[in-house]
């Protein structure tokens, strides 16, 4: 039987690591540290060191449970920071300003906490026009296909690809953070529950039922503030330099 992790687990854990004299901040994340994990949960946690030559992501199992680290210093910290932004993905700030410190310096830990959270509070960058477009034109081009006659497999193919699209665009055109996995379904719940219900309902019948109707009706409403759905009148050229030879 998988065990359930408890804070008390993840920091007896994770002193193995956070007893080096080195790492000066420390932060568990994730279930554990909100006290809803379950059997089978991850133990997440942010270590921050004095300096590393590189951050470093690490992948442990102690007493049967899965351990995630990442391994930064201040520097790295705010490199990923900024890289995450852009991305529209604050998971490394989220799990620093909501983390549980489990050791460390208080003075440290409270600054990088208050980083952390300027970084959420500042919001993602706007989407440029050029990728709003590139975006909607692959939107459109998945349902475009997914309207046409598929088989159960193609359309279980497609439909995952546009669920992601759809939803990531969806929250990022409305000046949201995103996320990846289970985090974007959560991305979609914070921008309005309504609409992720109703992307929960419509892909639900798509891949039970292999009934697309609602998707499509799903990929109108979702473009329809943004100009709707673009395809004819698409130009991107590649860059000159892309070719071989002389």
């Amino acid at each position: 039987m998988s065990i359930t992790p408890t804070i008390e687990i993840a920091d007896t854990i994770l002193r193995e690591w956070t007893d080096q004299p080195d790492v000066i901040a420390a932060f568990l994340a994730g279930s554990v540290a909100k006290g809803n994990a379950g059997p089978g949960s991850d133990i997440d946690a942010v270590l921050v060191y004095h300096h590393l030559p590189s951050a470093v992501r690490e992948t442990h199992e102690r007493l049967g449970i899965t351990v995630e680290l990442f391994l930064h210093d201040p520097d790295t910290l705010a490199y990923f920071w900024e890289a995450d932004r852009q991305m529209g993905k604050p998971s490394l700030a989220r799990m620093v300003a909501n983390g549980l410190p489990v050791a460390g310096d208080p003075g440290l830990i409270e600054e990088l906490k208050r980083q952390a959270q300027a970084v959420l509070d500042g919001g993602p960058p706007e989407l440029p026009e050029e990728e709003n477009r590139s975006r909607r034109y692959a939107i459109s081009d998945l349902a475009a296909d997914l309207a046409q006659p598929r088989s159960p497999a193609e359309q279980l193919a497609i439909g995952a690809r546009l669920y992601i699209d759809l939803a990531d665009f969806t929250v990022r055109a409305a000046g949201a953070w995103t996320g990846s996995g289970k985090g974007l379904a959560k991305a979609l719940m914070r921008l309005d529950p309504m609409l992720a219900a109703t992307f929960e309902h419509a892909f639900g019948e798509l891949f039970a039922n292999q009934d697309p109707s609602e998707v499509l009706a799903l990929v109108d409403l979702c473009l329809a503030p943004y100009g709707g759905r673009f395809m004819a009148g698409d130009r991107r050229p590649a860059p000159a330099d892309w070719r071989l030879g002389d």
